[in-house]
């Protein structure tokens, strides 16, 4: 299997693979801060206060975005990105062995690295190709690393994964992309199946 890994602005593109589960986790003190922060947001909207309420309404969402495991808005097959929420989608899930593959994903949850005046994003993500028995097919030798720094803390970031098929006989497979996020330690698979034809 080849694995593909470049930096482009807004977009994380690397050798790895595929699709999302959500985990259970999510402190009740976190969540209960979200909420607080939420119905105070409204009140000061309430009251015409339009900038305190939006600081507020960002705290809320903050305090969500920690409490949230990491998970995937989407996670697809696509034939071209361009940014975030612009993407050409790959029609079905079947390809010829040896194929390009790109997978487009959305995360949530995941946490940001200070560096000064600077918000770093970072992913590691490992692959593997299964069979429908659980046999792996195909593994990558060593984590993707995937990054992104930009001056603001931004919540809309996709990671593309580009990689090459290895030469597999004609059947059904399950692509499984670990990611785990570098500033808060969480982890969670993206799994999507596969058709060689």
């Amino acid at each position: 299997m080849n694995w593909v890994g470049s930096r482009v602005a807004g977009i994380a593109m690397a050798g790895a693979l595929a699709l999302a589960s959500m985990a259970p986790v999510a402190g009740a003190a976190s969540a209960g801060e979200a909420a607080n922060k939420a119905s105070e947001a409204e009140g000061l909207l309430a009251a015409g206060k339009v900038k305190e309420a939006i600081d507020a309404f960002d705290a809320s969402a903050e305090a969500f975005w920690k409490a949230a495991p990491l998970a995937f808005r989407k996670a697809l097959f696509v034939d071209d990105v361009k940014s975030y929420g612009e993407y050409v989608a790959h029609a079905g899930s079947t390809f010829a062995p040896g194929s390009e593959l790109k997978i487009y994903a959305e995360p949530v949850g995941f946490g940001w690295t200070d560096m000064g005046d600077k918000h770093r994003i970072a992913f590691k993500a490992e692959i593997e190709i299964r069979n429908d028995k659980g046999l792996i097919f195909a593994k990558s030798p060593a984590p993707a690393e995937l990054e992104k720094v930009g001056s603001s803390p931004s919540r809309d970031f996709h990671l593309t994964v580009g990689f090459r098929l290895p030469d597999l006989k004609p059947g059904s497979y399950k692509l499984i992309l670990t990611v785990t996020d570098e500033a808060t330690g969480k982890t969670a698979p993206i799994e999507l199946p596969l058709t060689i034809a």
